[in-house]
Order: C-alpha cells, then sequence, then structure tokens
C-alpha cells in the first residue's frame, strides 16, 4: 500500500492544477486515473496525422499579467506550452439570422466592433459592458485578492443570482443585439431560464481580455502538469478506476481502492470527478441523505454531437477566430433539443505548427440532448451496434448540411469524418448524459445548485467543472476554493500574483 499527502481522484484539469499546485508546495502528491490517458477535458487525439481537442478548445486571460498567465508562470510551464492568440477583432463570430458579428479582444476594441452593426445601440452595448466588468471584479480568486479560507465557502456572489437572458432584455429591446450577446452561452449549456450572469458574464470578460488556442493540441498541458507532479516525488496512475473509499470511525477516508487491487492511502482526498460518481465511493450513509438528494436533483449541462472533420491539404482556410452559428431565430440554448436539433453549432479549426494559411482538421459541435442516445446508456465505445452507428450518421450529414450553408468549401474538403456523441463524453470522463459542462449553476436557485469544495467527510474535497464554473478560469480559480481547505492559500495566492 502507497501512502501520500494528498490522493486526487481524476486527472482532468482540476485534479491535474490541484496535484500540481501542491506538489510545488512541498506535498507528496498521487492521482488516480480510469482511462489509459491523462487530461480528461484536456485530451487531444490524432487521425489520419491531423490533432483534434475534445474539451479545451480555446481559453481567455492568457497574456502578461493576467490571470492564466500568471498561473502557468507560477508553475513555470508556460514557455513550455505552444500557444496561438486568436484574432484581436475578432476572437469569436456569432452568426444570427444569417448575418456575421465579430466578436472582439480589448474592451473598446469590443465595444467599438459591436457599434458597426448597431450604431444606435450605445447605451445597450455600454450598459453590457459595465455588468461584464462589475462580473470580472467581483471574482475574488480570478483577481488573485487575499481571502479568509474560513468565511470562504459562505460567501456567496449575488450576480449568480441574475438571470443572464433576462438582464440582456432589460437593457435593450433589440432582438439582434439581444441574440448576438447571448452569442456565447452555447459555451455554458443551459436553457436561458437558468443561465445566471456571473457564469455568462466570466466567459466574455475573460476573452475579451484575450483568447488563445492551443497549437498541436490542449493535451501538452495535461502533460506539464502531470510531469510537475512526477517530478516532485509524486505519482499519476491511469488505468485504475477507484471503486470505493475506505474509511475509518471518525469518518474520515484513509485509502482508496481500484479495480486493479491498488490501495492508496493519505491524509487528504480530492474528487475532480462528477460529485454522484463521487458519492457512489463512500460507504452507504456516509453523506446526509439531504445531501445525497440534493446532488441527485441537480441538472446537468447539455451533451455535444461533435464532429472531426480531416481535410484534403490546402483546400480549406486555417481560421483564428471560433465561429457561433444559430440555426433558428433564438440564439439561447433550449430544452427541446430533439425537435429542433441542430439549434446551433460552434465550429474552429485546430491551431497546428505546420501551417497558420490552411486548416488540416475542422471540430464542429452541437448542442444535443440525451434522450435519443439513453437506450445505450449501459454500453461502452464501439459495443453500441449498427443501430447506434446509423443514428450517428444520419446526425452528422444532418449537421454537415447545415454547415455547408455557411462554409461550402467544407463539401468538397472533407476526407473523412469522426463522429462523438455524449456518450461518448461518458465513456472518458464519466460526466452523467455526457453533459459538456458539467452541472448547470441555475440564476434560480444560485444557492441550492452551487456544489461546495467541502464535504461532511472531513478530508474529502471536491474540485473541477462541478463546483465554481466549467472551463479553464472557472477550473482554475475553483482550485484555488478547493486547495484553501488544505494548505495557505494567501501565500499561493501571492505566490501566483507575482508570477505576471
Amino acid at each position: 500500500m502507497s501512502e501520500f499527502d494528498v490522493v486526487i481522484v481524476g486527472s482532468g484539469l482540476g485534479g491535474l492544477l490541484c496535484g500540481a499546485i501542491l506538489s510545488k508546495e512541498g506535498f507528496r502528491v498521487c492521482v488516480v486515473e480510469k482511462n489509459k490517458g491523462i487530461g480528461g477535458n484536456l485530451q487531444s487525439f490524432e487521425r489520419d496525422g491531423v490533432i483534434f481537442n475534445t474539451g479545451l478548445h480555446y481559453f481567455g486571460s492568457g497574456s502578461k499579467d493576467q490571470f492564466i498567465f500568471r498561473l502557468f508562470n507560477y508553475l513555470g510551464i508556460y514557455n513550455n506550452l505552444k500557444l496561438r492568440q486568436l484574432d484581436l477583432d475578432c476572437f469569436d463570430v456569432i452568426n444570427f439570422r444569417n448575418k456575421e458579428y465579430q466578436l472582439a479582444q480589448g474592451k473598446e476594441n469590443f465595444v467599438a466592433h459591436l457599434l458597426k452593426h448597431f450604431p444606435n445601440e450605445k447605451p445597450a452595448i455600454e450598459k453590457f459592458l459595465v455588468k461584464i466588468n462589475q462580473v470580472g471584479q467581483s471574482g475574488r480568486y480570478f483577481n488573485l485578492t487575499d481571502f479568509d479560507p474560513a468565511a470562504s465557502a459562505s460567501i456567496f456572489n449575488p450576480l449568480r443570482a441574475i438571470n443572464a437572458y433576462g438582464f440582456i432584455n432589460s437593457i435593450t429591446t433589440n432582438i439582434d443585439l439581444q441574440n448576438v450577446m447571448a452569442g456565447l452561452n452555447d459555451l455554458i449549456g443551459g436553457p436561458k431560464e437558468k443561465i445566471n450572469m456571473y457564469i455568462l458574464g466570466m466567459i466574455y470578460y475573460t476573452f475579451i481580455q484575450s483568447a488563445w488556442r492551443f497549437v498541436d493540441g490542449s493535451s501538452q498541458l495535461a502533460e506539464n502538469l502531470a510531469k510537475i507532479i512526477k517530478s516532485n516525488e509524486g505519482k499519476v496512475f491511469t488505468e485504475n478506476k477507484v471503486v470505493r473509499f475506505l474509511l475509518n470511525n471518525d469518518k474520515k477516508i484513509t485509502s482508496l481502492v481500484t479495480n486493479q487491487s491498488l490501495k492508496i492511502s493519505g491524509k487528504y482526498f480530492i474528487s475532480g470527478i462528477h460529485p454522484l460518481t463521487t458519492i457512489a465511493l463512500l460507504p452507504a450513509d456516509s453523506l446526509r441523505k439531504i445531501y445525497v438528494d440534493r446532488i441527485k436533483n441537480l441538472v446537468n449541462s447539455y451533451g455535444m454531437l461533435s464532429l472531426y472533420l480531416v481535410l484534403k491539404p490546402d483546400s480549406f482556410p486555417y481560421l483564428n477566430f471560433n465561429y457561433t452559428c444559430g440555426l433558428t431565430e433564438d440564439m439561447w440554448g433550449s430544452q427541446d433539443l430533439k425537435n429542433r436539433w441542430p439549434h446551433s453549432y460552434w465550429l474552429e479549426t485546430p491551431a497546428t505548427s505546420s501551417s497558420v494559411e490552411f486548416a488540416r482538421g475542422v471540430t464542429i459541435m452541437s448542442p444535443i440532448g440525451f434522450e435519443m442516445f439513453r437506450r445505450w446508456a449501459d454500453t461502452t465505445t464501439e459495443m453500441r451496434g449498427q443501430e447506434y452507428e446509423d443514428l450517428k450518421s444520419t446526425l452528422a450529414e444532418k449537421l454537415l448540411n447545415r454547415v455547408y450553408e455557411q462554409f461550402p468549401l467544407l463539401k468538397t474538403a472533407i476526407i473523412k469524418y469522426y463522429c462523438s456523441t455524449p456518450l461518448t463524453q461518458i465513456d472518458y470522463t464519466g460526466s452523467p448524459e455526457g453533459s459538456a459542462y458539467g452541472l448547470i449553476k441555475d440564476s434560480e436557485d444560485p444557492i441550492k445548485s452551487q456544489v461546495l469544495p467541502n464535504t461532511k467527510i472531513q478530508n474529502l474535497f471536491l474540485t473541477g467543472q462541478n463546483t465554481n464554473a466549467h472551463g479553464m478560469l472557472g477550473v482554475s480559480t475553483g482550485v484555488l476554493i478547493t486547495l484553501a481547505h488544505i494548505t495557505d492559500i494567501n501565500k499561493i495566492i501571492r505566490e501566483i500574483r507575482n508570477a505576471g
């Protein structure tokens, strides 16, 4: 049996970041991962010589003196990463009703580009930016300010109680502008009734600061974080699925056991996997029924149907921006993801070091409901039969036909494509219903839908996209909140702050 200071379940961004920071601070860390590869949504994969990302397609706040830059610099990995900043005048195109709108980096630039399309809406655009700035400035961990760890769990950001749809509609009656402002809500994966202004505002805030892509795949980040852990006498075990936690009479976890009969003990345990999956690893009645029932009743974000296109050489341009296209009269996510599918899609050309002129591949994602895949919920990849494969092909062709309307060049540029569904997400990350962005942080019930990192098991803590928020920024700031329960977080915050 191996003994560690901290044992971490899951090697997604949250787990690896916790492990890397703790390792740097002198803790002996062990990360346990069920899959052959590490990274969770950081994983990238190669098909026919083309590298695709599975989850982390782009991120914000990566320029000097900004949060992600400082964090990676503190860890000593920023210069090891191959990154490319997106177009300053257009990190994202929003296509609504067949008209394209550019979202630009930089506050003044962001406003100026929207005013080109909406010259009579300056007051509304400025109010939108004021709210985005309010959100960004309210992020205590994002702004690397010292805080009292004992009070951190009880301090609730009131902006999580503001519904984003309601706020946007309150500042303008212009339908087109309302929907352009809603354009990035596909990165949240929930219906308009539930999306809160804090989450949407932080997405806008961080990308307006600066927007970046990984070159040659996001898995390089996972590899660099794992290297920090291993270089500080830590371990990363793959192909070991945790099957249970073992507790003592004081209701503290003493060790965990994997499906490979590996038993690992530790002082602290951090779970980066879904809270429901974490609860299932504990003995019955370890947690209060009211807590377990609340977690069971929380709503997961939408899943995605994802297409990975391999292209003929020099047949389609590399786009140094992302493309979000609405296919209905409403850019907000819909609860009806079956009859209205596809409701929208998001497209990128992954960055490669081999060319900045032409794309080697294209990734397309469209939110999709889980119901049409539920009959295969208990199956595993490559074991789902011909009916499932036929369904994937039908959905893929339906989506591609809509994409060709905006990108006709693609029709003759594709050599082949690969398709993944919410079931694929379950296979590789264990996310219930294949949700792409974890649990929805519901503006209708913000306190109830917030999952805190500390649990009633005194040495078990949660991290990852289901706690604070999803994405690079949400998970990274959430890691700081988690680590506040284990170590001197203000020392770490000061070190990160000084690494800019």
